[in-house]
């Protein structure tokens, strides 16, 4: 049974998530979706918030278990025999990143791969941040996140500012 990990803040959960987790979702038995904390970001969702959101928009798709975790992702593979790391890569700055991390869970653990998946070329440039930028404008985010989410990711934002 080949099994996967496909992680990130999802903050909130874009149709770039979406698209990779849905294309992942087919090339694996179990496809886990992880919620992480990264510690060099600022949330505007609490974890369980982002993992209801996922868990919403991705019901249908039985082989897809949404978790959370305040470790690092490899170590949660390493506990639930995940042996592939799935990551997605938009651009060069995405790249350094993922190179580097891919280089430190390597050192952690060796048996365990990873994936790059490439987002559908109309959400290359998606990302949470913009997200939250055209939020803070009243601009539409319709083309961006899962029309199911609109209003809870646009209420979450908006109540993350006047704070």
């Amino acid at each position: 049974m080949k099994t996967a990990v496909y992680a990130g803040s999802f903050d909130p959960i874009t149709l770039g998530h979406l698209d990779i987790m849905l294309r992942a979702a087919k090339l694996f038995d179990t496809l886990y979706i992880l919620v992480t904390n990264n510690i060099d970001k600022k949330t505007t969702f609490s974890v369980d918030e982002r993992v209801q959101m996922i868990e919403k928009v991705t019901a249908q798709v039985p082989n897809i278990y949404v978790k959370s975790t305040n470790d690092l992702v490899v170590r949660f593979a390493e506990q639930h025999k995940v042996d592939t790391l799935i990551r997605g890569l938009r651009n060069v700055k995405d790249f350094e990143a993922e190179i580097a991390l891919y280089h430190f869970n390597r050192n952690i653990n060796q048996n365990i791969e990873t994936i790059i998946l490439f987002p559908s070329t109309i959400h290359t440039y998606v990302s949470s941040s913009a997200i939250k930028e055209l939020v803070h404008f009243d601009s539409d985010i319709s083309k961006y996140v899962p029309e199911v989410l609109i209003k809870d990711i646009v209420k979450g934002i908006k109540s993350k500012q006047l704070k």
